[in-house]
C-alpha cells in the first residue's frame, strides 16, 4: 500500500474501542481508589477518635495532593509528550496504591494518601487533553463524556466495595485490597494508552507563558469555578451521609449506607448524556440544569424518611456529573492551543474544590448537623447557576 505524500492520521483515530478501554480503565482505578475511604470515614474515626471533619481529611489529603502535583505533571507532558507522562503517572500511582495503606498511624494514613494523590495527579490532569488531541472533535467529546461517566463508576465501584470489606477485615485491610486492585488497572491502563503524532518538546518558558494564559483565559474561567463548585457539593454530601445514616434514628450499617453510594449511576447516565445536551443546547442549559438538580436534591435530604434521602442523593448526584461533564469537556474548547494546561487549571480547581469544601461540609455537619450542611450544598449549587452566567452563548 502506498502512502504518497499524505500525512498519516493519528493511529488512535484507528482504534476508538481501544482508547474507549483506556479511557475507562484508568477512571475506574484513578476515582475508585480516590474516594474510596468515605465509606470508612466512620470507622476511621473511632480508631483515632476523631470528628467527622477531622476524619474527612483521609480523602480531603489525596485531593490536595493530586490538585497540587497536577501542573507540575502537565508542564512534565510539554517535554515528554501526553501518552509518556500518563504512562509514568500509572506506574507510580500502581506503587503508591499498595504502600500507602501500610504506613502506620493516622499522620501515616495521611501521608500515604498525600503521596497517593500525587501520583494519580498525571492522569486527571492530561486525560482530556490528550483525547482532545488524538481523536477527532466528534469523538472527542464522546470519548470525554465517558471517561467522566468512568470516573462516577470507579467511585461508586470503591466506595461499593471498601465498606463491606472494612466490615468484615478492617478499614485499613480494606484500603490495601483496593489499591492492589487500582494497581493492576493502572497498568493495564498504560498497557492500553493508544499512541498518537510524535511529540515535539515545549519549552518551560513556553509552557508558563502559555499556562499563564489560561489562568485569566476569560472563557475559561466559569468552567473552573462550576467544576469546584460541583464536586465541592458531592464530596461534602459524602463526607458526612454515613455519620447521619449510622447514627440514630436510621442506625444503618456501613455496608448498608455504601449502598446508597449506588446513586453514582445516576452520574454516569448524566455524564454520557452531557455531550448530546451540549450539542443540542449549548452548555448552558445542562449547567443550568446540573445546578438546580443539587439544590433540590439537597433539599430533598433534608427529609427524615430514609428513601426520600436517597432520592436527594440521587439528584444530586446526577447534577453533579451533568455539571462536571460539561464544563471539563467544554474548557478543553475554551483552551484552544493551550487546552493541556486550561484542562490541568481545570484539575487543580476542581480537586481543590473536592478538599476544600468537602472540608467545609464536614465543619458544617459537625457544628449545625444536616442542616447546615444542606444550606451550604445549596448555597454551592446557587453559585453554579450564577457562574453559568458568565458562560459565552454558543
Amino acid at each position: 500500500m502506498s502512502t504518497g505524500t499524505l500525512p498519516l492520521p493519528p493511529r488512535i483515530d484507528v482504534a476508538p474501542r481501544r482508547l474507549g478501554a483506556a479511557m475507562w480503565t484508568t477512571g475506574i482505578a484513578t476515582f475508585g481508589v480516590l474516594y474510596a475511604p468515605q465509606g470508612l470515614l466512620t470507622g476511621i474515626a473511632r480508631t483515632y477518635d476523631l470528628t467527622a471533619a477531622d476524619a474527612s481529611w483521609v480523602v480531603s489529603a489525596a485531593t490536595l495532593g493530586l490538585a497540587a502535583s497536577i501542573l507540575p505533571w502537565a508542564l512534565l507532558a510539554d517535554r515528554l509528550g501526553r501518552r509518556r507522562t500518563m504512562r509514568i503517572a500509572a506506574i507510580c500511582a500502581a506503587v503508591v496504591a499498595v504502600t500507602a495503606p501500610l504506613l502506620p498511624g493516622f499522620a501515616g494514613l495521611l501521608v500515604g494518601r498525600l503521596l497517593l494523590g500525587i501520583a494519580l495527579g498525571g492522569i486527571p490532569a492530561l486525560a482530556i487533553a490528550y483525547v482532545h488531541e488524538a481523536a477527532p472533535a466528534h469523538r472527542a467529546s464522546v470519548a470525554a463524556g465517558a471517561y467522566v461517566a468512568a470516573t462516577s463508576v470507579g467511585g461508586l465501584a470503591g466506595r461499593l466495595a471498601a465498606a463491606p470489606i472494612g466490615d468484615l477485615f478492617g478499614w485499613r485491610l480494606s484500603l490495601e485490597l483496593l489499591g492492589a486492585a487500582a494497581a493492576a488497572l493502572t497498568v493495564v491502563f498504560a498497557l492500553l494508552l493508544p499512541a498518537t503524532e510524535p511529540h515535539r518538546p515545549v519549552r518551560l518558558r513556553h509552557s508558563a507563558s502559555t499556562l499563564a494564559r489560561q489562568i485569566v483565559n476569560p472563557r475559561a474561567l466559569p468552567f473552573y469555578a462550576i467544576g469546584a463548585l460541583a464536586v465541592g457539593a458531592l464530596v461534602a454530601t459524602f463526607n458526612a451521609l454515613g455519620f447521619r445514616l449510622e447514627a440514630p434514628p436510621f442506625l444503618l450499617s456501613a455496608t448498608a449506607v455504601s449502598l446508597v453510594f449506588l446513586t453514582y449511576l445516576a452520574g454516569t447516565v448524566t455524564s454520557r448524556s452531557s455531550g448530546w445536551a451540549v450539542h443540542r443546547w449549548g452548555e448552558r442549559i445542562p449547567l443550568w440544569v446540573g445546578g438546580g438538580a443539587i439544590v433540590v436534591g439537597a433539599l430533598i435530604s433534608l427529609a427524615p424518611n430514609l428513601a426520600v434521602i436517597v432520592l436527594g442523593v440521587l439528584l444530586l448526584t446526577a447534577g453533579m456529573f451533568l455539571c462536571h461533564a460539561t464544563a471539563n469537556s467544554a474548557v478543553a474548547r475554551a483552551g484552544g492551543s493551550g487546552r493541556q494546561h486550561a484542562v490541568a487549571l481545570y484539575s487543580v480547581a476542581y480537586y481543590c474544590g473536592s478538599s476544600v469544601f468537602g472540608t467545609l461540609g464536614a465543619l458544617a455537619w459537625t457544628a449545625g448537623g444536616w442542616g447546615l450542611l444542606v444550606a451550604f450544598i445549596a448555597a454551592l449549587g446557587l453559585a453554579i447557576a450564577a457562574a453559568t452566567l458568565l458562560v459565552p452563548r454558543r
